[in-house]
């Protein structure tokens, strides 16, 4: 805290804190005390039982009114005080010699009198008020006026003026060294340009000398001088007249102690309402199935409630004109243009990519079906991993990405991971009903969105716990709809469809590249016979076969595991089987 400066004559008080200490406040004041001599002055003593004409009184004139935050006005045990107007004085200056008093001394009885010893007005409530009312603190504080700064100042009071200057509730995160500003419902990031722009623009309204080290100061200091932000209060969802408590349901006004750093913007509505566009489009994108379109409702509620936690991704696939660039609008409006980042699978790789990635929402990969790689990023990502960010300007760290990740694409992406790690991650959609072009609709977005409250009420209603949309989603990985997906994108996935599993290890043989002529009898030469029939490729290598059908396997849900185990002759047997190998041979190998 800056040391305050008494004002003149508050030394010359008697210490009597619950006596009566008079103030004389406004342009005028100076001259109505005149040295003791001033007939404004003489006229008050003799008005106030007891006040003695010989004693100083506490001057706050134009000078100390002007930097009156800087200003010891009382001392800090004074309970009762007066204040005596003459001349001028705003307002704003009787707000900021308010606060103050509310922060500096223990007064609770404080009234502003005229030059006649009548009260004009009884301050003891306000300052109560802002001694214990935030709002009324907050308000206060955007009233008073800007101090005046001299060259001579220190960087405390120069930093001071110019937040006051910028207008802005500032906060500062050490980790990343980030600048914020409160908006009343949530914390933004403020450009460190902006910043800089400012206190020039500040420095030379103001006639004062600068140069770049004077700059960076000044800067730095309001940065130590702002609120250091905790952590975002978990299960809150901030729109934008209030705070949604996801657990409780309970609506609660905004507190910037909340320390949230986005909110969707919109207004919630605490009731029920008709949501006909959204349920039409529902209703066509899910084909009428009912299980569908609970699925589809649990990734919105996934991706409004920010369950990145879940160690799960969304997958929504389809051609144009199916449906999935409104899942994708939709998916926007709920979490909020800010809160969101194009993105694609390359990116989580690469820690430079990841730049920005720390304060979204949403994450949404466009057109990702010719990736091809193992998804080691988007592994880490999505498993609540501490992941790399190289910063520009700013010292790398590393940090937890709290976004939802929505991938979409005209067909599946295609992964080369065979450990099952993406498998337990991927929740895939598919819609492949493509809207007819006379039924089109191109104002469907625009009455979307004007029943978002009403969609934002019905996606959160729709779960009585979030475990209940999470359990949804668990099943839609399992679904027909997504093993369909998969053995039409996926080579090992169509290949086990053709399997099954036992108990016992009394089926095919392993074999190797060079029995090409046993396909009949062990998986490997019918899987090498098979990736030639439909030119794949990229066959799987011999070393990770059996780690690609462990999961191909799963994949068909065959609820017995793969196994295998070495028979007496040396060979080894697995528990798998062909469902019906005259099928699969005139389906690939007949040549």
């Amino acid at each position: 805290m800056a040391r305050l400066i008494n004002a003149p004559h508050l030394a010359d008080q008697p210490h009597e804190p619950y006596s009566d200490i008079f103030i004389l406040a406004g342009r005028k004041a100076w001259r109505a005390w005149d040295n003791g001599k001033g007939e404004e002055w003489l006229l008050l003593c003799s008005l106030i039982h007891g006040l003695d004409r010989n004693i100083k009184p506490v001057i706050l004139a134009e000078k100390q009114l002007e930097n009156i935050s800087s200003i010891r006005i009382v001392k800090e045990d004074q309970r009762s005080v007066k204040l005596v107007q003459y001349g001028e004085l705003a307002q704003a200056e009787i707000t900021a010699i308010c606060q103050n008093l509310a922060k500096n001394s223990d007064a609770i009885d404080v009234k502003l009198l005229d030059a006649a010893a009548q009260t004009k007005e009884d301050l003891s409530g306000y300052i109560q008020r802002l001694r214990n009312d935030k709002d009324t603190a907050d308000l206060a504080e955007q009233l008073a006026p800007p101090e005046k700064v001299k060259d001579s100042d220190w960087a405390d009071k120069k930093a001071r003026a110019l937040s006051k200057y910028l207008g802005f509730d500032f906060g500062y995160i050490p980790l990343t060294k980030e600048t914020l500003t409160y908006n009343g419902i949530s914390w933004d990031r403020y450009d460190e340009g902006n910043l800089i722009s400012g206190a020039v623009r500040f420095f030379e309204e103001n006639n004062l000398r600068y140069n770049a080290n004077s700059i960076e100061l000044t800067v730095k200091t309001l940065k130590i001088q702002s609120t250091i932000l905790g952590s975002p209060k978990q299960g809150l969802l901030a729109f934008k007249n209030g705070v949604l408590d996801r657990k409780t349901l309970e609506f609660s006004e905004h507190s910037k102690e909340n320390w949230l750093l986005s909110h969707i913007p919109h207004d919630y509505i605490n009731e029920r309402q008709p949501t006909p566009n959204f349920d039409k489009w529902l209703d066509w994108v899910s084909d009428g199935n009912q299980s569908k379109q609970n699925a589809i409702l649990a990734a919105f509620y996934m991706i409004l409630t920010n369950r990145y936690n879940w160690q799960m991704y969304l997958e929504v696939t389809g051609h144009g004109g199916s449906g999935k660039s409104v899942f994708a609008k939709l998916a926007k409006m709920l979490v909020g243009e800010q809160n969101i980042s194009a993105a694609s699978l390359e990116d989580f790789e690469d820690p430079k990519e990841m730049d920005g990635f720390e304060d979204k929402l949403l994450l949404i990969c466009s057109e990702q079906q010719a990736y091809g790689g193992k998804g080691s990023g988007l592994k880490r990502v999505t498993g609540g991993d501490d992941v790399r960010i190289d910063k520009k300007y700013i010292s790398r760290f590393t940090t937890v990405i709290p976004a939802v990740i929505l991938v979409v694409n005209n067909e599946p992406t295609k992964f080369t991971d065979r450990t099952g790690a993406i498998e337990r991650r991927r929740v895939i959609f598919s819609f492949d009903k493509i809207i007819p072009e006379k039924d089109r609709d191109p104002d469907l977005m625009d009455k979307i969105a004007s029943e978002i409250s009403a969609i934002i009420y019905k996606i959160i209603h729709s779960f009585k716990h979030p475990l209940d949309a999470k359990q949804l989603l668990e099943q839609q990985q399992k679904s027909d709809e997504a093993l369909k997906i998969k053995i039409n994108s996926d080579h090992i996935t169509l290949f086990c469809s053709y399997l099954y599993t036992t108990e016992e290890e009394n089926g095919l043989g392993i074999g190797n590249a060079k029995m090409r002529n046993r396909f009949r009898t062990h998986l490997y030469p019918a899987y090498l016979e098979f990736v030639d029939a439909i030119n794949h490729e990229y066959p799987i290598s011999y070393n990770n076969f059996t780690s690609a059908i462990k999961q191909g396997l799963i994949q068909n849900r065959n609820s017995i595991a793969f196994k295998s185990k070495k028979s007496t002759g040396g060979v080894f047997k697995t528990n798998v089987h062909f469902k019906n190998f005259d099928e699969f041979f005139n389906e690939y190998l007949q040549k």
